[in-house]
């Protein structure tokens, strides 16, 4: 008789170290259709983000470079501004879709943790677009509670250096704080609004406070430890591409870009397979980062609503 993998337990009171290693644990158990199917959405993602990439910083590096020679400095801002915009439209577009398969991931995943195995694409299609939906809305809302906030940030630190400049810098301080505090129980409005199907994004929202106050201190040290983690993903897969950049702009300083080497077939070819290599390094690092913060949502669930007392409640009443 074939023995079935036990059923993932989300929802349960769990140490910082239980945390560390249940977030290791499902990425190992489950990494061969996990990086199958990031591997096959994030590239073509990857690839187009490094195109804009790759042209917002050598329209940045032009930009410098020509300031003072430019007739309209007004011009070559705009065109600055255009290709930040672009390359933060595709960004935030590759990251929603990363957030609709993490979690349509681990969605299959805690419904029996042997379902991944031998996962097909139609079988992931149904939970990735309801993700995707759900992504997609959680991703406008958050850009609209973004932009309120830097709002209301500016409008207070106008006032405070409107007083005079000496109090405007000792206010940044308290502001940047308060902002913090906020900023990391908001953290916990993805896992919310993407695992339970019964809340909506407003819901998601205030209930991330509900449960990121109590667990606080629990949201920082395991964003801090697997940032940590996560940055060193970062700079392996951003290296190569770190030192063609370097050499770029020691082209550019020396008012050289015009030569054959920078604008050879090789090094133009080497500079984007690179920058593609970091831009799935960066998704790479974002996707463990969601997956620890569905581990800390789990717990926080537990620990302040008992939610893992309820579910287990419910699946005995079942039998």
């Amino acid at each position: 008789m074939e023995t079935l993998k036990p059923k993932f337990e989300l929802y349960r009171t769990r140490t910082f170290t239980e945390k560390l290693n249940d977030t290791i644990s499902y990425l190992r158990d489950s990494w061969r259709p996990q990086l199958k199917y990031f591997i096959y959405l994030m590239l073509p993602c990857c690839m187009v983000l490094a195109f804009f990439m790759n042209h917002f910083w050598s329209g940045y590096m032009s930009f410098i470079m020509s300031a003072d020679r430019l007739s309209s400095p007004a011009d070559g801002a705009v065109h600055f501004l255009v290709n930040a915009g672009l390359m933060a439209i595709v960004f935030l577009s590759a990251y929603t879709l990363l957030v609709a398969l993490v979690y349509a991931m681990l969605r299959l995943y805690m419904v029996d943790s042997s379902r991944l195995d031998g996962l097909t694409a139609q079988e992931l299609k149904p939970e990735l677009l309801f993700c995707l939906r759900r992504s997609s809305v959680l991703m406008l809302f958050s850009l609209a509670v973004g932009i309120a906030a830097l709002l209301i940030l500016a409008g207070l630190l106008a006032g405070a250096f409107s007083v005079s400049a000496g109090f405007g810098l000792v206010s940044m301080v308290p502001l940047y704080a308060g902002l913090l505090v906020l900023f990391l129980p908001l953290m916990l409005m993805t896992p919310i609004y993407m695992i339970e199907d019964d809340v909506n994004v407003i819901a998601a929202f205030t209930k991330a406070f509900h449960l990121g106050f109590p667990t606080w201190g629990g949201i920082f040290a395991l964003t801090f430890i697997v940032g940590i983690i996560t940055s060193i993903v970062q700079m392996v897969t951003m290296g190569p591409w770190y030192v063609l950049f370097i050499v770029k702009m020691v082209f550019t300083l020396s008012k050289d870009l015009d030569g054959s080497f920078a604008h050879s077939v090789l090094f133009v070819c080497g500079e984007y397979a690179t920058c593609v290599l970091q831009c799935l390094g960066m998704m790479l690092a974002s996707a463990i980062n969601l997956v620890a913060l569905a581990i800390q949502y789990g717990h926080a669930s537990d620990k302040v609503d008992g939610m893992g007392l309820a579910e287990k409640i419910e699946q005995f009443g079942k039998y």
